[in-house]
This record gives C-alpha cells, structure tokens and sequence, in this order.
C-alpha cells in the first residue's frame, strides 16, 4: 500500500512542472520576443530536466486559458527510459489575480494522452526528485508532499484521458503499467480520480486499482476524502476502502482493512513487512495514522483453522521501523503453527495452501520428517518488532496434548529471540494442567546462514496425556522432568536439524506402565496373550530415564531406560538427522522367571517419519527364561545425565 502511495503522490508531480510552465507562460510571454524558446528555458530550469513543447497558445483575460501541445521533460540521466513525461495535449485556466498573493487556482487542467514514467535507481534515487534544480525542488515539495490537504493546489476541475503510468525499480524487481483516468462517480456529480496499473514484483503478477475522489474534494476539508484501494500480488489481496479527512496526515479515518492470501509471509514484497509464514488466512480490521504511527486495530484473523483478535502498530519514526503486535486466541490449531519452524500443518482435509499441501506430499513420498523449506529470515533484518500471543485455548493432537500457549517475539536488529515460551498441558481432569513446556529460542539471521538455539524446560508433565485415545492410556501413570538444549545453523529446518549439537534428557521418577506394552516390547508372549485376553494392567515402575545426545546431526541413545518390576528395557543405537533415519534397539533384561521369551531384542530402523519395527531373533522358539536382572539405581543416573557426566 505504501508504494500505491508514493505512485499517486509523484503522479501529483506532473502538476508541478505544468503549473510552473503556467508561470513562466505569464511572465515570458510580455517580456521576451523568443517566446517558445524562452518557455522551454525556463521549464529546464525549474524543473532540472530538458524540456520541449512543440506549440503554445495563450487566451488572455482574467482567467487565461492556456494550450501547450507535444511536451516532453527528459529523464534522468541514470534513467532507463527517455523522457518521464510525454503529454500530447496539456490545457488548463489559471486565475491571475490570485498569482500576486503567490496562490495558484486553475479552475480546469486537462490532460490528453499524458505518459508518466516513474523509475528507481540503484540508490534508491527516484528520477521525480528535483535535487538538481534546488529552487524548483522547494516549489515541488508542497506538491508532491503537501503537509496536509489545505496546502494542495486548487483546481476546479482535473481531467485526464488515455493517460499512461509506468513505473520501473529493478532493486525490487518491481515492474507496473497501467492507465490513469478521471471518471464521473456513480452519482454523476464529482468526478473521481482512477488509477489502473498491472505489472510483476518479484516474478508474481501484480494488479493495483485505486479510485479516489476528485481533486478539488481533496481540497475541500470540510467534506472526508473518499479512497477505494484493491491490490493483487499472486495469491495476496489487499483492500482499503473508507474515508479519510486528511489522506496526508491520515486523520479522521475510517478505514476497513482486509488482507487475505495463502501465507502471510508474502506479504514483504508487497508492504515490506516480514510477515511469519502461515497457513491460508484472512484478516481485517481498521487503519489508522498517528505521529508517524499505523495503527491496525479491531482486527479478527482467521489463519488456517484458528482464531485470533489483537492490534498491530508500526512506528515509521524509528529507524528501521518498529512493529509492535498483541494477539489473543481462544481457538488456536497447534497444527497451524507448523509453518513458522517451515514445517506443513498436519491437518488432513484442514485449511492448507497448495504449496504447503506440495510439501506434505513430498514429505510423505520421501519418508523424511523435517522439511528443507527455505525459511528466508533473513528478513527480519528489515524492520525491528515485539510480537505477543496469547492462545488460551488451544486444539492439538492427541500426541502432544497442550492446552494453551503464550510466548513473545522480540527482533532486534536481525536477532528474533522467542522468550517467553509456555506450553500448558492438559490435565487429567482433576487439576487444571499437567504440567508445562517452558524456555526460548534464539533465531540469527544477521549472517547469511541463519543460527538457530533453544532452551527449553519440562516440569511435571503428566505421561498418560501422551497415550490418550489408545489402550495403554488407563494404566498409564507418572510425571516427566525435562531439557532439551540444542543449537544448529541453516536455511530450513532440515538444515538446522543436521548441524544440531546439544542434548534432550528426561526422566520419570514413578508411576506405573502398561504391561501389555512393556510385554510386547520384552517379547514376553504369554504375557502378552493373557493380556490380550483379558484386558491391560499396571505394572509399577521405578523410573524411566534417557538422553538423547546430538553431535552435528547424529543423535545417540544414553543410557536410556525403563526399569519396571519385571523387566529393565534398554534402548541403544543411533539416529541420523543429515539423512533423517533411526537405526536402534530395544532389549529387556528380565527381573523374573517367565515361561515363554523369544530371547530377541526388538529392532527399530529406517526412516524417522515412519520406522520399521521388526524382531532380532536368537532362537527361533519361545524358551523359557531365569531372570537376573537388578534394579536400576535410578536417583544416581537421573542426576548424571542431566549434568550431562
């Protein structure tokens, strides 16, 4: 929207050289026999461009009317193109009396097939800036950014047919034609100003309409300036449509805003806003200005299956620019997070993009758990930001049953930091949450290969939530302790998951297992078949301990345990986060005779997002078994591997 701006204000421009040609018409035309050529001297001059006219001719009166035919002002030099305007036919009334107080009224300006070139340089230059010609860039300033709408020129009437507007800036790849007209409203009673441009920025189309009232409306400020903005960038509409009674200053405005699209990272481009990348959304709210401050308030977003409230501000008086976003939900899908860590939301037949559905697919065909999906972070180092959400009601899988989340987002100087972090767990019913997931993340985008560190904390998570919807879920009991501390560096999450260094311990100091699961993992069948039979129970636990230490990608099984009363179960081997593969097994050491045991260790190898599970047999029958294993002492390793010794 800021560029639908600027292109408006700096087709405003043109009035600045014409009205000045509208001067130096008046006071040449009684002072000077080379009449054409003294014109097109003085337009250079105050306009800093070579400036041609092929025919001027003056109705003189109180109100002269004035025709210039085939003008032209020359480009900078810098500038792609040869002229940045071309006007076969400029007409317009100006009032004399007025010029002595130094105010400039035209009652009528027309402009016929006018062709208005706007281009940006490398420096970010704009070929429109006057700086060349210091007296005629003072004059142009009040017009091309008037302080407010009082300051605007009077003219009575604008009309412009078959008019051009292009417009180039190769640094953004951002490429606009399109058509520049007055029109009469749909009352027939003000004509409205419409501006027409299409276009490709970053390689995806771009389509901007803008329909605005007529300039002598915009002068009018007892009346609020009415504005209808429609912008198309690939799969992102924008709209802004309302009133404003100073569209400079933007007070008093009522404005409703809404944006829609498939991901909300795509609108940077467009707004340059680093956006965090999302599912399908629609968001709408109302905009207002303030001291150099947007404010979008009121707003609903709806973003993939979720809903949330909250208000957004940037503050342009700070360099970069600073944008501050308080967000409620009380219906947020965990699922529709997955993008911000470049991962698709889980949700079969839920709102997904087709490019997020693209990579589900891909995943699945390849078997491979984190996706390489370029996060491109390295906007964050566009603009500055302190970003809140609150989700107090949150859906999640069964597998990961969190019930409400919060965290906050500060940027600062390409450095997201993700502190605050809190996970609450759901309960068993009996309490309010089971316990929590709390810590940070630490995103650098300054270099080129972002770095990427956590820091998180389990506390008294309860383990049965971790079972819910299956047959072991009733005689499942017992709270985990946890920390997870890992770092890595890359562009997408696979990336960063196979340079990970850090480790993820966790232990649980008592409760109970369910002993067809334990069974089926010691291979003990006549245990498992009973319990097939005649239903699950408990077998009281000791401890569960485990850690799992990363070294640049590779990932290796310490010491990681179940010790129940009949068994000690160890998991031993490797997993490969580079190729994203587990190749490890379970072995049970039993605590007591048991008659039918395969003698086997259950294997666990192939890829991570789907392993195969298969037996490592040593006999070929069931023989039966003494049993001679020993109780863990599970207070001395618990301590050893969270100190990491």
């Amino acid at each position: 929207m800021a560029r639908v701006l600027r292109i408006l204000a700096w087709t405003a421009g043109v009035l600045v050289v014409l009205v000045a040609v509208a001067i130096g018409t008046v006071y040449f035309y009684v002072t000077s026999d080379d009449f054409r050529g003294r014109i097109e001297s003085h337009a250079s001059t105050l306009s800093g461009r070579k400036t041609t006219i092929a025919d001027i001719s003056v109705d003189w009166g109180l109100t002269s009317h004035v025709h210039l035919g085939g003008v032209q002002l020359a480009n900078a030099e810098w500038a792609k193109e040869p002229h940045m305007l071309k006007a076969e036919q400029v007409d317009f009334e100006i009032r004399l009396w007025p010029l002595i107080g130094g105010n400039l009224v035209l009652p009528s300006l027309v402009l016929r097939k006018p062709e208005i070139v706007v281009e940006k340089g490398e420096q970010d230059q704009i070929n429109w800036e006057l700086g060349e010609a210091p007296p005629a860039a003072a004059a142009a300033k009040q017009v091309v950014e008037p302080d407010n709408r009082f300051e605007t020129p009077v003219i009575g009437r604008l009309e412009v047919t078959d008019g051009k507007l292009t417009y180039r800036d190769p640094k953004r790849k951002l490429d606009l034609d399109g058509t520049v007209s007055t029109a009469r409203g749909e009352a027939g009673d003000q004509p409205q100003a419409r501006l027409e441009l299409k276009g490709k920025l970053e390689g995806q189309p771009l389509v901007v309409r803008f329909v605005g009232g007529s300039l002598i409306m915009l002068r009018d400020t007892e009346q609020p300036y009415p504005l209808d903005l429609d912008v198309t960038f690939g799969a992102t509409k924008l709209k802004a449509k309302g009133t404003v009674m100073d569209p400079f200053q933007w007070t008093g405005a009522d404005v409703q805003l809404s944006l829609s699209g498939h991901d909300l990272a795509d609108i940077y481009p467009l707004l340059g806003i680093p956006g965090p990348p999302t599912p399908p959304y629609n968001i709408v709210g109302k905009l207002h200005r303030e001291a150099g401050i947007w404010k979008f308030i009121d707003s609903k977003w709806h973003v993939g299956d979720s809903d949330l409230t909250g208000e957004v501000t940037v503050d342009e008086r700070r360099k970069p620019a600073f944008l501050t976003a308080k967000l409620v939900s009380n219906k947020l899908v965990f699922a529709d997070l997955a993008p911000l860590v470049g991962a698709p939301p889980d949700k079969p037949g839920g709102n997904v993009s087709p490019q997020q559905r693209q990579t589900q697919q891909q995943l699945e065909a390849s078997g491979d758990l984190f996706p390489n999906l370029p996060l491109k972070v390295e906007k964050l180092r566009a603009m500055n930001m302190d970003v809140t959400l609150d989700a107090k009601r949150v859906i999640a899988p069964a597998y990961l049953p969190v019930q409400a989340l919060s965290f906050r987002v500060v940027v600062q100087d390409g450095v997201a930091t993700a502190k605050p972090i809190t996970l609450i767990l759901l309960g068993d019913g009996q309490s309010a949450g089971a316990g929590k997931i709390a810590g940070e993340l630490v995103v650098d985008a300054k270099a080129d290969i972002p770095k990427v560190r956590t820091s998180l904390v389990l506390s008294d998570i309860e383990l049965r939530n971790f079972f819910r919807n299956s047959q072991y879920f009733d005689a499942t009991y017992g709270k985990m302790q946890g920390r997870v501390v890992l770092a890595g560096a890359g562009r997408s999450l696979a990336q960063v998951m196979a340079t990970a260094d850090g480790h993820f311990a966790a232990a649980l100091g008592g409760g109970s297992v369910s002993s067809l699961m334990v069974s089926l993992a010691g291979l003990q069948v006549f245990d498992a078949l009973i319990l097939y039979v005649t239903g699950d129970n408990r077998i009281p636990i000791k401890c569960a301990v485990g850690r799992l230490n990363f070294n640049h990608g590779t990932v290796t099984f310490d010491r990681t345990l179940l010790d129940t009363q009949k068994s000690v179960l160890h998991v031993q081997g490797q997993a490969s986060l580079i190729n994203q593969a587990v190749k490890a097994e379970i072995d049970a050491d039993a605590k007591q005779f048991d008659l039918l045991d395969l003698h086997g260790a259950v294997i666990v190898q192939g890829k991570l997002r789907q392993p195969h599970v298969s037996l490592g047999r040593i006999f070929p029958i069931p023989t039966p078994v003494i049993g001679t294993a020993r109780d863990v002492a599970c207070g001395q390793i618990t301590q050893q591997l969270f100190q990491g010794q």
